[in-house]
């Protein structure tokens, strides 16, 4: 079994641990946060959008069972300290948020940390992989980036129109759930954007995106070609993408059509619909992406758009997992 350890037990690092528990090939040794190990079950076992998690979940100082599996809770800051020697980590998920760079991922690493993957885009020159685009191209590296939600559900996208007809530019509006960083009630934010101060619940907020740079790290001809924006609704899950991209020759809407469906037919990551669907349908898809063909349409051969649907949580979590067991596979 590959021995993860998970730091950062948040949104991400819960919900790749309930994933973790239910598949064989994964033994969770560990789990690193700053809050309290009673909240840390409790919120396992209990969740407002995935529901209870249908096992035993128990603590005892700082040991969370799990029907009968044990893991080791810690609630260490500083990576130096953090004694996990021991636990023979294969590979670490770092859902921390914070940790980001080389320099920052290297203390675990001196503590016996065999791989580390990073559940979001990385800040340095560490190498960025997204399963089912660039994954078979791993070189052993000991840290690599998993990317973030929207670039898992965007390229695999992208990937498919600029191999069939090119893309020159493209416009990318993400109809986003909000998020644990954003606010209930309208207050003070550590951002500088101000639109952050304001209650998630209550607003539509336009905020900017980093998907534009994360995405176009897997098509270099759009670096400065490509604009993200991330519209925060008052919904508790899932993403619906709005991609405006402008190709490099012109083409028919049904061959686009038979293009994705064609590409689509056998993915493990990208799904089709053309049922009438809403936000609430995806909670828990598996997938990246679900395009939804009933607002994918074609203006004058060459401005093309695309939308699709995303759990922006769970479909990333999977994704997380499917690159972890590349890495540890490679060095097995």
């Amino acid at each position: 079994m590959i021995k993860i350890f998970i730091n950062g037990f948040g949104r991400i690092g819960r919900g790749v641990a309930r994933i973790i528990l239910e598949d064989n090939r994964f033994e969770l040794v560990g789990i690193n946060d700053l809050y309290s190990f009673e909240q840390m079950a409790q919120l396992l076992k209990y969740d407002s959008i995935y529901k209870t998690f249908n096992h035993e979940v128990t603590i005892k100082d700082d040991i969370l069972t799990v029907d009968n599996k044990n893991i080791r809770l810690f609630n260490q800051k500083e990576p130096d300290k953090l004694d996990i020697k021991k636990l023979d980590i294969d590979i670490m998920l770092q859902c921390s948020g914070v940790h980001l760079t080389i320099e920052k991922n290297q203390p675990y690493i001196r503590e016996g940390v065999k791989k580390i993957v990073i559940s979001a885009p990385a800040s340095d020159e560490i190498p960025t992989y997204i399963y089912g685009i660039n994954h078979e191209k791993y070189q052993d590296e000991k840290i690599i980036s998993n990317s973030s939600c929207s670039a898992n559900a965007i390229v695999p996208i992208f990937d498919i129109i600029q191999k069939h007809f090119g893309i020159k530019k493209a416009f990318m509006s993400m109809f986003h759930s909000y998020t644990a960083y954003q606010k209930l009630l309208d207050t003070k934010h550590y951002s500088k954007d101000i639109r952050r101060t304001r209650s998630a619940t209550q607003n539509i907020i336009p905020l900017d995106s980093s998907a534009a740079e994360a995405t176009s790290k897997f098509f270099p001809h759009l670096k400065d070609k490509l604009y993200a924006k991330s519209i925060r609704v008052p919904v508790e899950s899932c993403t619906f993408y709005d991609l405006s991209i402008n190709l490099s020759q012109k083409t028919s809407h049904k061959k686009i059509v038979e293009i994705l469906q064609k590409e689509i037919q056998n993915s493990t990551i990208l799904n089709i619909t053309k049922e009438p669907l809403v936000s609430r349908d995806f909670i828990q898809s598996p997938y990246s992406a679900t395009i939804d063909l009933n607002f994918t349409q074609l203006l004058d051969g060459d401005f093309l758009k695309v939308s699709a649907w995303q759990d922006n949580e769970y479909g990333y979590t999977k994704r997380l997992l499917d690159m972890a067991l590349i890495v540890a596979t490679k060095s097995l």
